[in-house]
């Protein structure tokens, strides 16, 4: 079911800093937050390799080896790390997860975006669609695990490339958008991956601003496939919307864990 809260905004494209070929994107300052300690748990990382060779790290989060996997991807300059204090919580909700570094994005404080490195050594271009091929080895990867098809989960322009990939592969048993773009980095527009998008059941959430543009784009799909959330508030772009530093987090983990709850 469809969840809209608040006002509707005039149609607003988000457009995100252009990622480029050998540079290091930025690095993103993350607030200090606290991470959860479950007994169990298990953290380890992996590699996994890319259909054009470049090896892609992940950290994987795991204490049930038969729980559904679910599949993590950041938002631009940022990598894996996006998801360490959200991962726990979930792996505590019953889920295994596998947060994964994608070639479009950097260091997060102390913490390196190890696929970045190895695409700038090559020479490789890590623009946001340049990732395509490390999110399908993730869920290549991931699918191995349980041998149950993933829920793969994006943030930002991950978000809006997690809908291509759940529409290509039958190991892709859902998926999740955490404010998908309308326009990627070169230009391109992301309108036929939107529109392209059906079956599979799909989440999505955003500021409230990003509400109105990305419900335009998904209007095709009806309540038994599409449940949108924004908060009444203003809202926070991307996964980092279930910091614990953001006010409006207990609100967005309300609605994501509701809507995971049905997906196990």
């Amino acid at each position: 079911m469809k969840r809209y809260s608040g006002i509707f905004f005039s149609i607003v494209i988000v457009l995100l800093a252009a990622g480029c070929k050998g540079k290091k994107d930025k690095e993103a300052a993350v607030p200090t937050f606290t991470t959860t300690q479950l007994t169990g748990l298990r953290q380890d990382t992996v590699t996994m390799v890319a259909s054009d060779g470049l090896p892609v790290t992940g950290v994987l989060y795991q204490r049930d080896s038969a729980a559904t996997v679910i599949v993590l991807c950041h938002q631009a300059r940022f990598n894996n790390y996006e998801y360490a204090e959200i991962a726990p919580k979930l792996v505590e909700m019953g889920f295994t997860c596998l947060a994964i570094d994608q070639r479009s994005g950097g260091a997060m404080d102390t913490h390196p975006n190890a696929t970045n490195i190895a695409a700038v050594e090559k020479g490789l271009e890590t623009g946001y669609q340049n990732s395509l091929p490390d999110i399908r080895a993730a869920v290549d990867y991931a699918s191995g695990i349980s041998g149950k098809p993933v829920i793969l989960w994006g943030s930002s322009y991950s978000a809006t490339l997690v809908l291509q990939v759940a529409m290509e592969s039958d190991q892709v048993r859902a998926a999740v958008g955490f404010s998908p773009i309308l326009k990627f980095d070169s230009g391109d527009s992301a309108k036929d991956i939107f529109t392209k998008y059906a079956g599979k059941p799909l989440f999505i959430t955003s500021t409230e601003k990003e509400g109105a543009p990305i419900a335009k784009a998904l209007e095709h799909l009806g309540d038994d496939v599409l449940e949108q959330y924004y908060p009444e508030t203003k809202g926070t772009h991307g996964s980092k919307a279930l910091w614990s530093s953001d006010p409006a987090a207990p609100d967005y983990w309300s609605a994501i864990s509701t809507w995971l709850s049905k997906h196990k």
